[in-house]
């Protein structure tokens, strides 16, 4: 995180040609937003390496203001294997080879799961009984 984020600094200038400080930033962010969401010290924090798990939205507004996605400061590893982790999740409620959600969905918000265990349930109450045999189609007559 720190590395990432001392790289853009290092590449944005303010009008006078010179790197921001953390305070402009800081103010930056916070008038556009219009409420404080981070602060000169926790920038700094961050930059030094003494805190590496900023809020979401304090990362979409650090990533606003340098012009890049929030997804520039996450691991490239750690976001091919949440994407293919949720890739193989669509994929085995498609194919109805699903019956819980992943004990690593632990980390996912509560209105999530619930939605989750939702349409798993629906899914499971469409599908007809294991000892009954589908129906064959009707022959014409």
């Amino acid at each position: 995180m720190a590395a990432k984020l001392n790289y853009l600094f290092e590449r944005t200038t303010t009008p006078d040609g010179t790197p921001p400080s953390n305070r402009q930033v800081a103010a930056s962010i916070n008038a556009a937003a219009g409420e404080r969401i981070i602060s000169h010290s926790y920038i700094s924090l961050l930059r030094n390496g003494h805190r590496d798990n900023p809020t979401f939205r304090q990362l979409a507004v650090l990533g606003e203001y340098f012009d890049v996605s929030p997804a520039f400061f996450f691991d490239r590893d750690e976001i091919t294997a949440r994407v293919a982790e949720g890739l193989r999740f669509l994929t085995s409620l498609h194919t109805g080879d699903v019956t819980a959600p992943s004990p690593r969905a632990d980390g996912l918000p509560a209105e999530l799961l619930d939605h989750v265990t939702e349409a798993m349930g629906q899914i499971e109450r469409s599908r007809p009984p294991a000892s009954v045999p589908p129906a064959e189609p009707s022959a014409p007559c």
